[in-house]
Parts: C-alpha cells; sequence; structure tokens
C-alpha cells in the first residue's frame, strides 16, 4: 500500500453524486463538485416506456450512474488519481461497479453500501477510512 496514494471518492444515490479528493491514505477529502460540472440528473420520466428495460426509476438511476462512471475515466486520469472508493447504496453501487470502465476496476480498493451523498466530511472520513480497511 502507497501512503501517498491519492484516491477519489465517489458517493453517489443513483440521481446525485458527490465526489472527494484524497490527496494521501488517512489524509484529509476535499470535496471537488468542479468535477461533476455539467453532470445531469435523470428523473423517472425523462425517457418513455422501454419493453423490457425494467421500471423508470431503475432506468433513470441507472442512466445517472452510467454517464458518472463515463466521467470518472478523464477525472482519474486528469488527476493522476491511484485509488477508488465507492459510497452508493446497494442497487446504485451495483450499477456503478457494473458500468465503471475497464481501466478503472482495478483502481477500487473499498465500497460502502449506504446512502451517504448527504453525510458529513467527517463521517465520509471515518467511511472510507473503513472501505479502504475492508477492502
Amino acid at each position: 500500500m502507497n501512503p501517498d496514494a491519492k484516491t477519489l471518492v465517489v458517493v453517489a444515490d443513483g440521481h446525485r453524486a458527490r465526489l472527494l479528493e484524497q490527496p494521501r491514505i488517512d489524509g484529509p477529502l476535499h470535496d471537488r463538485p468542479e468535477w461533476l460540472a455539467g453532470l445531469k440528473e435523470h428523473h423517472a420520466h425523462s425517457r418513455g416506456p422501454v419493453p423490457h428495460e425494467g421500471d423508470p426509476h431503475d432506468r433513470a438511476e441507472h442512466a445517472f450512474v452510467k454517464d458518472l462512471a463515463q466521467r470518472l475515466e478523464a477525472i482519474v486520469r486528469d488527476h493522476a488519481i491511484d485509488d477508488l472508493i465507492l459510497i452508493a447504496p446497494p442497487r446504485a453501487l451495483g450499477h456503478l461497479r457494473h458500468e465503471l470502465p475497464n481501466s478503472l476496476v482495478g483502481k477500487v480498493v473499498g465500497t460502502d453500501p449506504h446512502e451517504r451523498v448527504d453525510a458529513t466530511i467527517m463521517t465520509l472520513a471515518d467511511v472510507v477510512h473503513g472501505a479502504r480497511r475492508e477492502g
């Protein structure tokens, strides 16, 4: 484990996301809302019914997470990110893992299957520490 590894913490709920940068393991977390500029929310009513694709809420969540996953590839490249920690409720976490580009899969060092988009930095720091330890 490289103590100077730069980590991107992805906190999502299927409709909103938050990105935090951790410049070194167990270092401070910094919110990076500018990295999400232009990422749009998807709503259940944003598309007409499509046969065999599940309910509208699931489609909207999946579309949002797919857009987020594509954005992550550029962020990781542009900001020299070494590790990823994914925090999302179970269904959104599953979608995020599924949509994560192959180049990022090996960078995931921990996950937390809970809704934490509105959590404080202090709470997220504890969650990140735990997810890394369990990852």
